[in-house]
């Protein structure tokens, strides 16, 4: 729950401290506890005299950050909580090595905490940054928490690596928001987050767990080029745009139908059709997992459902207070086909769902095949491929008066190469018939079974080809 912070006013009560006395405190090596007052002036260790420790620093931390390689130790302790800071708070280029706390803390101008390493515990919990949040290539050792924090300016935690647990549970950033080639290594947990502006991941590493349930992106959200490691929960999410790669997250977004559905509009909306098709696909082998082949029902349930519109809630609560009934026969449990899940299977094995050319093809080799192999392997006498020859009349004198005329076919024996039947069978799948052969017996009926077959994968592949085309 959030603690509301009072309003910033003349009529504030509350003791004053200025920063030189907390900045005192702390090149003393004292704990600075705080709680319910005003700081007034800036909170710059910049100025010192502290131990320091030599640290290699990057190019990018020399020009961009502006941080030296020696870097400050700070031993205090420092919670300042339910407190206004009215100055800015340089905490930049220092390691922490106890708890760091501002709870419910309002920091009026810029709070900068760049290159800085946190030993202990992070806590900025219900925190409010009236101005810019500078985390940039910021070391959490421990768990690090903004719950509820509300960021008014940019906020920044660019290259930030997290040790521990970065809990930003209803956490609100009000401007533009940047995790880029941030390290989450521990869990991240995102829920209720509300991004107003443009929200950077890209190239973010989450090596363990990432959660955004309801959480709420109201612009852009770029997440192109991050690692997902585990499991990823993306539960009624709402945004706008998300700019993501579905291998990036398939083998570890936890199922949701809705969030599934909706990542499939935005990957056609961001024109990565292959994407939405793989995603969909994904979807539809999700759902029949869920599904089971059939549904255990009750014939007691079903009759008061029917006959009396009662609730499954009311139902559930005679049930248990009468848990003796299912014991009677005329109560017992019976089992429904699902036929949902058949229509499911059979699109899977088909068409992959009418995404995928490939298990059509599949299919159409397959009978050729299996076709081929039953024309050449069938007994002459139940039939085969015969060869068709030109018709012939043989004419025969009975008695001086009567001759009798005889009419053959010229069919061929029932026999045929290989190549032959190999022809056959793609002919007849394809709906025609060779020159020169024709069926004989039960092929006649196979002939028949192939050619419809043959029509079907047709149509198959004649739709999925087209929703692939006509976008």
């Amino acid at each position: 729950m959030l603690i509301p912070m009072e309003p910033d006013s003349s009529s504030d009560q509350r003791p004053v401290i200025q920063a030189s006395e907390i900045l005192a405190k702390i090149e003393r090596g004292e704990d600075v506890e705080y709680d319910g007052v005003i700081v007034e002036g800036d909170l710059d260790i910049s100025g010192l005299d502290l131990p320091t420790e030599h640290v290699k620093r990057t190019e990018h931390e020399y020009r961009t950050l502006g941080v030296t390689n020696e870097l400050k130790v700070i031993s205090s302790q420092i919670m300042i909580t339910n407190s206004k800071i009215r100055g800015k708070v340089i905490f930049s280029n220092a390691r922490f090595l106890g708890i760091i706390s501002f709870t419910v803390a309002k920091f009026g101008d810029v709070a900068s905490f760049l290159g800085a390493e946190f030993r202990g515990k992070a806590n900025f919990w219900s925190a409010q940054f009236g101005s810019d949040a500078r985390f940039d290539e910021t070391r959490f050792s421990g768990n690090a928490s903004f719950v509820g924090a509300k960021f008014g300016g940019f906020a920044s935690f660019e290259k930030a690596e997290f040790g521990g647990k970065a809990d930003f549970w209803g956490a609100q950033f009000s401007d533009f928001v940047t995790f880029r080639h941030a390290q989450l290594s521990n869990g991240a947990d995102f829920p209720n987050a509300k991004f107003s502006n443009f929200a950077d991941f890209r190239h973010a590493q989450f090596n363990d767990y990432a959660t955004f349930p309801y959480a709420q992106f109201n612009d852009y959200a770029d997440f192109r080029d991050s690692e997902f490691n585990n499991r990823l929960i993306l539960k009624d999410l709402k945004f706008v745009r998300l700019y993501i790669t579905w291998n990036s997250i398939r083998d570890n977004l936890v199922y949701d139908g809705p969030t599934y559905l909706a990542l499939i509009k935005n990957f056609k909306v961001i024109e990565q059709f292959s994407d939405a098709d793989d995603c969909y696909y994904q979807y539809r082998k999700e759902s029949q997992a869920q599904k089971k082949w059939y549904s255990k029902e009750n014939r007691l349930i079903e009759f008061l459902v029917r006959s009396y519109n009662w609730t499954s809630t009311k139902i559930r609560r005679i049930f248990k207070y009468l848990s003796w009934i299912k014991d009677y026969s005329p109560f017992t449990w019976i089992h429904r086909f699902n036929w949902s899940k058949l229509l499911d299977w059979i699109g899977f094995v088909s068409c992959g769902y009418g995404v995928r050319i490939q298990p059509i093809i599949l299919w159409v080799l397959s009978s050729v095949l299996s076709f081929t192999l039953l024309y050449k392997l069938l007994p002459p006498s139940c039939g085969g491929i015969a060869e068709s020859g030109p018709s012939t009349v043989t004419m025969e004198a009975v008695n001086n008066s009567t001759l009798l005329f005889t009419f053959s076919s010229g069919d061929g024996a029932v026999s045929s190469s290989w190549g032959e039947c190999l022809y056959f069978s793609f002919t007849a799948l394809t709906g025609g018939t060779p020159d020169g052969l024709h069926p004989v017996g039960l092929c006649k009926y196979a002939v028949m079974v192939e050619g419809v077959l043959g029509y079907l994968f047709l149509a198959l592949f004649v739709v999925v080809l087209a929703r692939k085309i006509i976008r």
